[in-house]
C-alpha cells in the first residue's frame, strides 16, 4: 500500500464513521500513519492494527505479542513486550479503533473540530507515552493536508453564518482552502497557508476575491452568505 493509498483508505473510513462517532478524521489518519509507519509495521501488516491498540482479555479479538518502545517523562526510552489486538482485515481494524475510542477516557474527543485540540487531548488521555506525540500528529496533518477530510466530514455544505477572525478554526480553514481554489492563477495572489489563522493575508485574499467580482467589501473582515455562496459556486465551476 502506498502512502497515498493509506491516506485515502483510512480517510474514507474516517469520513464515513464521523456522523456516528464524531472523531475528527484528520487525527485518525495521522494516528494511522504514525502508529503504523505508513502501514509498513509488522502490526499493521500482520494484524491489520494500524493504531497500536493493545489487547485486553475483554476486547474480543485475537492478539499477537510484539516488542514496543515506551517513553518516560524524562524523555528516555525503554522496551517492553506487549500484546496487541489482531484483526482479520483492515475494515475490522478501523472499526476496532472507533470501538476503542468509545471507552470513557476518550469521550472528550467527540465533537472536537480543531485538530490541534484533538491531537492534544488524545495524548493527554493516555493513548501514547511519546512526549512529542501531539507535535508529530499535527505535523502529519499539516504536511499532508489531512484537514481536507475534516472539511468533507463536517462541511459537505459551507459553514453557516459570518466567518471572521473569531470564528471556529475549521470554518477559517474552509475559507482559506476555498480562496486558494478560487484565486488560483489570479495576478498578485500568493496561495494562503491553510492554518486556520484569519489574519492579514487571509483578509487580503478575500479583498482580492471581492475585487474580482466588483463587490463593495466594507472592512473585509466578515464573510457573509453571498460571499460564501459565490465561493462555493466558484469551486464547482
Amino acid at each position: 500500500m502506498t502512502n497515498k493509498e493509506l491516506i485515502t483508505q483510512i480517510g474514507a473510513a474516517a469520513v464515513k464513521y464521523y456522523p456516528t462517532y464524531k472523531i475528527l478524521p484528520s487525527m485518525t489518519i495521522a494516528q494511522a500513519i504514525l502508529e503504523s509507519n505508513w502501514g509498513k509495521s509488522g502490526l499493521a501488516k500482520d494484524c491489520h492494527n494500524y493504531f497500536g491498540m493493545k489487547w485486553t482479555s475483554t476486547c474480543g479479538t485475537d492478539y499477537k505479542e510484539y516488542s514496543t518502545q515506551e517513553q518516560r517523562t524524562d524523555k528516555t526510552w525503554y522496551t517492553v513486550k506487549a500484546k496487541f489486538r489482531k484483526y482479520a482485515n483492515v475494515a475490522q481494524g478501523i472499526k476496532g479503533y472507533y470501538d476503542f475510542l468509545n471507552y470513557s477516557r476518550y469521550k472528550n474527543l467527540k465533537g472536537v473540530t480543531d485538530y490541534r485540540e484533538s491531537c492534544f487531548l488524545i495524548k493527554e488521555n493516555g493513548w501514547a507515552t511519546d512526549v512529542s506525540y501531539t507535535t508529530k500528529l499535527t505535523k502529519l496533518i499539516k504536511d499532508n493536508d489531512l484537514w481536507k477530510y475534516d472539511l468533507q466530514a463536517i462541511y459537505p455544505k459551507p459553514p453557516t453564518g459570518t466567518i471572521n477572525p473569531d470564528s471556529s478554526f475549521l470554518s477559517i480553514i474552509w475559507l482559506q482552502h476555498n480562496l486558494n481554489i478560487c484565486l488560483a492563477g489570479v495576478k498578485g495572489f500568493v496561495s494562503l497557508v491553510v492554518d486556520g489563522d484569519y489574519g492579514a493575508k487571509t483578509r487580503a485574499a478575500l479583498l482580492l476575491y471581492w475585487k474580482q467580482l466588483d463587490w463593495k467589501p466594507g472592512t473585509g473582515w466578515g464573510v457573509g452568505a453571498n460571499t460564501k455562496n459565490a465561493l462555493v459556486a466558484s469551486t464547482n465551476n
